[in-house]
Parts: C-alpha cells; structure tokens; sequence
C-alpha cells in the first residue's frame, strides 16, 4: 500500500494538539487534586492543616508521577495562574491549539509582568501571534513584548530577576559537568570578555582551544590555582572500586550523591594528591554496603557517613537532596535501634509529613526503603550499589599504584596488591 504522505503528515499535527489536550488536562487535575486536600485540611484543622494536606498531596503526587516535589508544585501554581488570569491561553491549550512547551513561555512572561491589565492583554494577543511559531521565536516574540509593553518597569523587573540569581551544576556524564550561573547581562559580558583576555595571553605554543582556555582560566581562578599550585581544595566525596583504584579495571566510580560518574583514570590521578583522605568501607559482592549499628538515639558521624555512601540521596523515592543536607530518619520510631538497617537521610519536608502521619515508611532490609502514601498506594526505593569491577589481572596499570602517595591508605593498597600480584 503507497503512503499517503498528506494522511500522515495530519495525523501527526492531531496527535500534537491531543497531546497538549492532555497535558492541560492532567495540569487541571493536579490542581483541582491539590484544592481539594487544601479544603479537607481547612475543614480539620484550620489553615494551618490546609497546608499541610497540600504538602502531603503534592508528596503523593510527586510518587505517583515520577517527578520531584518542586516540579509538581510549579505546574500546579502555573495552572492555578493560567485558569485564573489567562482565559484564552488555558482554553487554547486545552483544546490543543498551543503547546505545552508554548504556555509555559507565556506564563513565564506574564510572571515578569508587573500591571494585571498587562497579563490580560497578553492573553488577548498570545494565541494568535504564537500558534505559528517555534518555541524559539515563541520566546523572543514574548520577551520583545514584554519589554515594550511594560518598558516603564524594567527597573523592578530586573530587581526581580537579580533576585534570583543562583549557580547550577548539571552532570553531562563522561566525568564532565555544566556550571552554569544566572547574573546580570553586563556581568556576563564582562566576565567572558576577563576570560578571553587571559585565554589569549597564553603562551604562544600552548595548543588549547580558545573555549578550552576559558574553560580551564575560570577554574583556575575560582581555585586559587598559581604557578602549579593546587590552591583550594574542595572535599569530594567518590566511591570508586578498589579494582579500578589500584589499576586493575576501568570501572568508573561516583560522587557520593550519585550525582555523576568519574572515570577510573581521573579518580587515580586525584590519588596521587597527598592530601586525598581514604575511607574504607566494607560490602558485599554486588556492592551492598554491610550494616553498622549504634546503640544511642542519635546517629554517630561515622553511621552518618555509611548512610552518605549507602544512600547518597534522600531516601524519599523522588527527591534528590544530597544525604549531607538530610535528617537522620529512623524508619521505624525510637526506641528501635539506630542502625544502617533502621536509618537513613531524609530530607526535611518528607521528614516532616512521616512524622505527622501523611506519609509510612517501613525498611524492610538495609537500604530498602517502602512509602505507603495516605491513599494506600506503596512506593519503594530500592539501593543504588556501590561501584563494584571484576579483577582484571591482564589489564593492570603498575604504575598507578606505585605513584599513590605513601600514607596508611596507600600502604594497605600496597599490601593488597602485593598479595593479588602473587596471586
């Protein structure tokens, strides 16, 4: 049968817009969902328990979707806002004129907006100019409006912006990561032309690309790293097998968040640092690290940094709040023991919905974590293993483990190798 190309071409363009239905759909659901526990709690308990009741629905919601907390209470507040200040653009989107990713360009110009007759202009105006464009031109299009509808008010909105200010980082694998920071745009400016000065005043033979030197200046200079020196040293965490450690395998090892992996190569050069500090922890053969137990209330430093290593992040299944910024949870209450099998970090909202009995959580065996949400639904969170490589005797690079510096840790690995060697 030939294909009917126009056929095809319409099916897609119907798919898209039933597609953006939907999402608008689910978005007025999240929200009607999230007004509904605000009104129980009210009903129970006042204000108070109202917000409680949304944080305990916002929780449910995030397991039930796969989604961090903060990311469904932002596409609750954008379709609270949509609904509410912009009629056109809400309808359109529930009948799949615009997309998804199209409203959420509109609602963060109407956001920037200081007047409500502002908001209201723009969503007479929204639907019709953007259905045609890409989200590219979609943005430019709202960002030039904005700027002249309200040009009176740029002072308060960039007051607004330089608020919210931040630097972010974002794993790009390969033992890489983006940093990223939000500044004012002459700041940015000045700082990339600073980079590039100092980027073309190397040496004459160094073979970097320019990005290359930018990149490598600014970490230089933000490290206080002079003529060779290491300068600031930060403490990373990195859980890495021993095998890849010693030169044995090339299995990578990862930031104790488990936000990143680090190639086995960079781990070992970071090993001939003198000042790398080495704990050793104990696990089985599939990476489970074994339990540790305590006998007070309070967890000790050194359970606090097994549960680090063992869970990495909290423990609520979608949160990723490193373990360092977590309370000590016991799954089960005090008095039960504090233990690795009865512990683990948690961060303070889910912490605080546990305890008020929104949320049950029971750890059914080390590092196992099962969520019962207050409508019944279970959730798990299962552990992520700790790096584990075979032993390749075949593939063993010598000379790293004779470059590690010599120390305690460098001496047991030393020992180690010596026995596997003769091995």
């Amino acid at each position: 049968m030939a294909l009917d190309e126009r056929q095809v071409i319409d099916e897609i363009v119907v798919r898209r817009q039933a597609l953006a239905s939907v999402e608008a759909a689910e978005a007025e659901q999240l929200l009607e969902y999230v007004d509904h526990a605000r009104e129980v709690g009210e009903r129970i308990g006042g204000v108070a328990q109202g917000r409680r009741r949304v944080d305990s629905a916002v929780h449910e919601l995030s397991l039930a979707m796969t989604l961090p907390v903060p990311t469904i209470e932002r596409r609750v507040a954008r379709a609270r806002r949509l609904r509410s200040t912009m009629p056109a653009v809400w309808q359109a989107w529930h009948d799949g004129r615009i997309s998804t990713t199209i409203v959420t360009s509109i609602d963060r110009a109407a956001t920037r907006l200081v007047h409500a007759e502002s908001v209201a202009g723009l969503d007479d105006i929204a639907v019709d100019r953007l259905v045609r464009l890409t989200p590219g031109q979609a943005t430019r299009w709202l960002d030039s409006w904005v700027e002249r509808t309200e040009a009176d008010e740029s002072s308060r909105r960039h007051e607004i912006a330089h608020r919210d200010r931040k630097v972010t980082l974002r794993p790009l694998g390969d033992g890489m990561t983006r940093l990223t920071a939000d500044l004012t745009s002459t700041d940015a400016a000045a700082a990339m032309q600073s980079l590039s000065k100092a980027a073309h005043q190397l040496p004459a033979d160094d073979d970097r690309t320019i990005d290359q030197a930018r990149a490598d200046v600014l970490v230089d200079t933000l490290l206080d790293r002079r003529e060779g020196g290491l300068g600031y040293r930060a403490v990373i965490g990195v859980t890495v097998p021993l095998s890849s450690l010693m030169g044995f395998s090339d299995a990578p090892g990862e930031l104790t968040d488990r936000s990143a992996t680090i190639p086995a190569h960079v781990v070992r050069a970071a090993m001939r640092d003198p000042k790398s500090l080495l704990y050793r922890l104990v696990t089985d053969d599939v990476g489970n690290l074994l339990t540790v137990q305590w006998l007070g209330r309070t967890a000790p430093t050194r359970l606090d940094q097994v549960l680090e290593f063992r869970d990495g992040t909290s423990v609520f299944p979608t949160s990723s709040v490193p373990a360092r910024l977590c309370d000590d949870d016991h799954s089960e209450p005090w008095p039960a023991e504090t233990s690795a099998a009865n512990t683990g970090p948690l961060n303070r909202r889910a912490h605080n919905l546990k305890t008020e009995g929104h949320l049950r959580l029971r750890q059914p065996k080390p590092g196992t974590f099962e969520w019962t949400t207050r409508t019944g639904h279970t959730y798990t969170r299962s552990p992520a293993p700790l790096p584990v490589a075979d032993w390749d005797l075949t593939s063993l690079a010598r000379h790293d483990v004779q470059d590690l510096p010599v120390d305690p840790g460098a001496d047991e690995f030393a020992e180690m190798f010596a026995a596997l060697e003769a091995a």
